[in-house]
């Protein structure tokens, strides 16, 4: 039957043919398959990266020709991490007019975990490199306007979402992964200054705080980079 067909390219485009021959809806899908094989040789895919795999059936309510699946060569029984086709018929449900269209989508969660297992992707605990701590709740809004300033200069920052014992905060941060780790309790607001701990070797700074925070910005950057 149809879905027994393998073999090359070539030779399943052989089969059906044959098989096809008379039956002028097959005859066009088997002309369109062969359509695709050629452009895509012909820009300089390798047979090897094109399969036709006539057993493969998707929405036929939705599509109306060629439709395609992809599969990592490394991780063949993860399925397929990207797929569409041909759909001409999709416009007329939204418009009088006839819009063929073709589209595919990403199976993005399938594609990071395959990506995972193949160690593709660095252990990273968090996506900042700075963390300020919230040494006190009623500052908050001077915590987010410094953690706002620092972005605006490219620094990625995170502000710690409670009020909770220095300690608590450090270990989070060291967990994490935070490079630098900024201080900023009354008595350092009042002065107009914070206190940054790198933690990497530990050693702790003042810098002035001022509208905009650019030493403390420069002071990050000089050294995150």
């Amino acid at each position: 039957g149809l879905a027994e067909i393998s073999g090359s390219n070539e030779n399943v485009l052989g089969q059906l043919g044959s098989m096809c021959e008379g039956n002028e809806l097959a005859e066009q899908g088997r002309e369109q398959l062969a359509q695709v094989v050629a452009a895509v040789t012909k820009v300089g895919v390798a047979e090897d990266n094109l399969n036709i795999d006539v057993s493969i059936a998707r929405g036929l309510d939705y599509y109306t020709g060629t439709i395609v699946e992809t599969f990592l060569d490394d991780l063949p029984a993860f399925g397929s991490v990207c797929s569409g086709g041909r759909y001409d018929n999709l416009a007329e449900l939204y418009s009088k007019q006839k819009l063929p269209g073709i589209g595919a989508s990403l199976g993005l969660d399938r594609l990071l975990a395959a990506m995972q297992k193949l160690n593709l992707i660095p252990p990273t605990k968090t996506t900042a490199d700075v963390l300020i701590v919230q040494f006190d709740q009623h500052n908050l809004h001077d915590y987010l306007q410094l953690a706002a300033d620092l972005r605006g200069h490219g620094i990625a920052t995170e502000v710690y979402p409670e009020a909770k014992k220095l300690n608590q905060q450090f270990k989070y941060a060291d967990r994490r992964g935070f490079r630098a780790v900024i201080v900023a309790g009354a008595q350092e607001l009042s002065s107009g200054t914070v206190q940054i701990k790198w933690m990497q070797d530990g050693t702790q700074t003042e810098v002035s705080l001022s509208p905009g925070s650019p030493e403390i910005a420069q002071w990050l950057t000089e050294r995150l980079n």
